[in-house]
């Protein structure tokens, strides 16, 4: 979960801050040993005391402005809160809209593709909007056995149509449209608290997954988040 795993990275970085200080202070009083021992005088480390002075002023400094550390788990939580908080806003999630579409395509295509072309280039602008439609509006999706000839189907075009807009003027593969039209679908859902009645299974039941492991799978890959933490994150 990525809270542990920000929670664990800092932990990690602290026990590195102090780990690094201890060997600087050892190194410290064995040079100031080495330095009193061959200038004949009593070996104390004394001499090189400002140093270590130094070094653990550097880590109650480093303390006072960590408050995490100074307040516990109360303060930590906030500060990890605010960075997923933050990383969510910065996350770009996959949706099936107009800008995973190209118009035009310089692709070389094969005779037979060339051939295609020409017939429906003319309506590739409303081949994209009708599949947005099915997919947005009629949550074609929903079916877990939607497939490119299933869209062909519903438009009364062949197949061959959608299997070359998806091929030439798609940013995305169709099983990755499909993919991502379906955690649209599922976060909607979950806005829409779906889950105070049911369960994740059954979330992925209704947008298409077969299971609720390729259902996590998909979320966490298009959103970054396992569900479980997009609804903690997002107080939902």
């Amino acid at each position: 979960m990525l809270l542990n795993n920000e929670h664990f990275k800092l932990v990690k970085n602290w026990t590195i801050y102090f780990y690094v200080i201890h060997i600087l202070s050892s190194l410290t009083v064995l040079i100031s040993l080495y330095i009193e021992i061959k200038n004949g005088s009593l070996p104390s480390g004394k001499s090189m005391a400002i140093f270590l002075l130094l070094f653990w002023l550097f880590i109650f400094f480093k303390i006072l402005i960590s408050p995490e550390i100074l307040y516990g788990l109360p303060i930590l939580n906030k500060t990890l809160l605010r960075f997923n908080n933050s990383l969510l806003e910065n996350t770009e999630i996959l949706k099936p809209r107009t800008d995973n579409w190209l118009l035009v395509t310089k692709d070389k295509k094969s005779n037979q593709d060339q051939k295609l072309q020409e017939k429906i280039t003319k309506n590739i602008s409303s081949y994209i909007l009708e599949v947005d439609k099915l997919s947005t509006e009629e949550l074609i999706f929903r079916n877990q056995k939607a497939s490119q000839n299933t869209i062909a189907e519903k438009l009364g075009v062949p197949t061959s149509h959608i299997v070359y807009l998806f091929k030439y003027h798609s940013k995305i593969s169709f099983s990755e449209y499909r993919m991502n039209s379906r955690i649209q679908d599922a976060i909607h859902l979950i806005n829409q608290n779906f889950l105070n009645n049911e369960t994740f299974e059954s979330l992925a039941y209704t947008t298409g997954f077969s299971s609720y492991n390729p259902f996590f799978s998909a979320f966490k890959k298009i959103t970054t988040y396992s569900p479980q933490d997009y609804i903690k994150v997002n107080k939902i």
